[in-house]
């Protein structure tokens, strides 16, 4: 039979924790490694209470020993809910890559009286090697997930782009287009109102035509004829038709004048000759321009204007400072969610232009001020913006050798200001060449 001193020994051996404890938590037994990471021996904690021992862990460590008490069972503690029971140095030589001891921890009754449990084992086990597999293998996970992750953001925004240049073709192409109806849309328009026109004339001469033979039945002809016409004109509704007829030809003469003008605004900001430099009013494309988006704003946002009088005249591309404008508006009308304000003001200054335009939206959080002209960045849910229309406003203001800045306060506002200098055509000509000059050393 092997004696106790030989068992005393194999349990010190054994890569475990072994602690005996009587029903007060009182040590009856400690190996040696407990003893070595504790730089205590046996003789010195025998008889001492664990909780004394361990005063950090006191709380945890009484809560999991009552239970074995009282249920007469088996209690454990798993690394994965609580990783560092007690706060020994890490076991790994090799790697050093934890500096705590992760622990399994298993309490049973030892020695049980009359169905009461009267002394208590804790068993401690060191699994730092399994639980640095474990997260290392996580921390794996987790970056393979976050490179997943950057390469969905990065098809996203591919194709987002692939989108924005599929949408630019499209846009160009409905601008030729849009000049092309427009042409057409006049000719008709043209007709029909002048039409209306002598229509107009026409009604007018035929009523005094009616009143005329009126009069003359009222004063040369027997009674009977006078409620005859009294009957006829009831009964045809001459009087209403009297007056309707000319409001209704009124109407379709101020139809025919709205319809000219949102043509004359379509080709004015579609027509393929504003993508050319050339010498340009841009308060001009600042109306034509808000007639575009008037639908974004009419029932919503009451527009103020403050232009300088006169204007220069800008050498510019008054097609792609249109899109500046109408991007903006639009931005604007969107950060209104109910009633608010647009004012936009446009003032000499210095040798060119500035242009502000402010609204009393929602307002843009400080955080997001310096990303707003980034290629992509959105604030707006997804499927709702792409991110790049303030980039590419940027891009054709710097085109233009201009600036544009933005200030905002949450929940008060927004302001865009654009400065654009008095360019020449040879200083916009030298600009170009330079650019082209460049292209082939950005190719290398």
């Amino acid at each position: 039979m092997v004696d106790s001193l030989v068992c005393n020994a194999l349990v010190d051996k054994l890569p475990l924790g072994i602690c005996v404890l009587d029903r007060d938590f009182n040590i009856s037994y400690w190996n040696s490694f407990f003893a070595d990471r504790m730089d205590m021996p046996s003789d010195v904690v025998l008889g001492r209470n664990i909780l004394e021992l361990f005063q950090d862990e006191a709380s945890f460590l009484k809560k999991k020993l009552k239970s074995v008490l009282v249920l007469n069972n088996p209690s454990f503690s798993y690394w994965e809910h609580r990783p560092h029971i007690f706060k020994f140095k890490s076991s790994r030589p090799i790697t050093g890559e934890e500096t705590l001891m992760y622990q399994n921890m298993e309490i049973v009754p030892l020695q049980i009286v009359d169905g009461e449990v009267q002394s208590i084992c804790l068993i401690l086990q060191d699994v730092t090697a399994l639980a640095g597999y474990f997260n290392a293998q996580k921390e794996l996970a987790l970056q393979l997930e976050a490179e997943h992750a950057e390469q969905r953001a990065l098809i996203n925004k591919l194709e987002m782009a692939q989108g924005q240049l599929l949408q630019a073709e499209k846009m160009a192409s409905i601008g030729q287009l849009a000049a092309g109806v427009a042409h057409e849309i006049n000719n008709p328009i043209g007709f029909i109102n002048s039409n209306l026109q002598s229509l107009k004339d026409y009604v007018a001469n035929l009523l005094k035509i009616v009143e005329f033979s009126e009069k003359v039945i009222d004063k040369a002809t027997p009674d009977a004829y006078h409620k005859l016409k009294a009957d006829f004109y009831e009964r045809q509704q001459y009087r209403f038709i009297r007056q309707d007829i000319t409001e209704l030809v009124s109407e379709c003469l101020e139809g025919t004048s709205r319809v000219a003008a949102i043509v004359k605004n379509l080709k004015s900001f579609s027509h393929v000759d504003n993508s050319e430099w050339q010498y340009a009013d841009v308060r001009d494309g600042m109306e034509n321009t808000l007639k575009i988006v008037n639908n974004q704003l009419k029932y919503k946002v009451t527009v103020h204007r403050d232009y300088d009088e006169p204007l220069p005249q800008l050498y510019c591309q008054p097609m792609q400072l249109n899109q500046v404008f109408m991007n903006l508006l639009v931005n604007a009308a969107q950060a209104i969610e109910h009633n608010g304000d647009i004012y936009i003001s446009m003032k000499c200054h210095e040798q060119g232009v500035r242009v502000a335009i402010r609204d009393t939206g929602s307002g843009i959080e400080p955080r997001h001020l310096d990303k707003i002209f980034d290629p992509f960045f959105t604030t707006k849910p997804v499927g709702s913006g792409t991110g790049l229309g303030l980039s590419l406003s940027y891009s054709i203001v710097q085109k233009h050798q201009g600036q544009i800045a933005v200030t905002s306060e949450r929940g008060k506002g927004t302001e865009f200001t654009i400065t654009l200098p008095m360019l020449t055509e040879q200083q916009v000509a030298e600009k170009e060449q330079q650019a082209r000059n460049a292209a082939p050393h950005l190719a290398e």
